[in-house]
């Protein structure tokens, strides 16, 4: 792997290899080999060479906004061999052209579209989810992550129940420390487009959630 030295990305490797927390969090499934899995916010690709290495005649969308991450990540998916990952230079929110993502100041991995964190920023093309979707033909997901820092609310909140139809599960990391809503507002969206959700590493301003597809014809909650 490329990775920058004295950064967050020894630490994201480390977690990602030896624990592969993401998929962990869903003990009870198993990623099918021909799986289409979206990675938003895929940073230097560990969870995308994961999912990559489990769905070996499915394919992996390993999509990041960052450009000098971007660029690790384009080196890291040609190191390790995997021909089902497909790096895209972009941001993921609530609409196409371009859109100005905020530098964390603290590190590389915490970079906002939705929070002016710092001075430095950079300009990216941005897209919306379904228009992804459809530009890829993608037409049936199997499970989506998104690790964004805010962009999960924007990118989610403004998915029409046809798009959120093709996704089967979610696994998303909010942030409502970068942007003025609530985990509430996400849960309610997806248990209306049809998914059972549940949170986990739940601190005061991020978690997980984690949503499922329910079943043809059951209630939401």
């Amino acid at each position: 792997m490329a990775y920058r030295i004295g950064s967050v990305d020894r630490l994201v490797l480390g977690e990602s290899f030896d624990s592969d927390p993401f998929l962990a969090a869903m003990p009870d499934y198993a990623l099918p080999a021909d799986a289409i899995v979206p990675d938003v916010g895929a940073h230097i690709g560990t969870f995308s060479q994961l999912a990559a290495a489990k769905a070996p005649r499915g394919r992996v969308y390993a999509i990041e906004a960052s450009r000098e991450t971007f660029d690790l990540l384009t080196a890291d998916v040609a190191l390790s061999g995997l021909a089902n990952i497909r790096a895209d230079h972009l941001a993921l929110a609530d609409r196409e052209g371009a859109i100005e993502l905020h530098h964390d100041p603290d590190g590389n991995c915490g970079h906002s579209i939705t929070a002016p964190l710092s001075g430095s920023s950079e300009w990216v093309a941005g897209t919306t989810l379904g228009q992804y979707l459809d530009t890829r033909d993608v037409r049936s997901v199997r499970v989506a992550k998104f690790s964004c820092e805010g962009a999960e609310f924007p990118t989610l909140l403004s998915s029409s129940g046809v798009v959120m139809a093709r996704i089967e599960r979610m696994i998303v990391l909010y942030h409502c420390d970068l942007v003025d809503e609530t985990p509430e507002s996400l849960v309610s969206h997806l248990n209306a487009h049809g998914f059972a959700t549940s949170i986990t590493n739940q601190t005061k301003d991020r978690g997980w959630i984690l949503a499922t597809r329910r079943p043809s014809g059951e209630a939401p909650p």
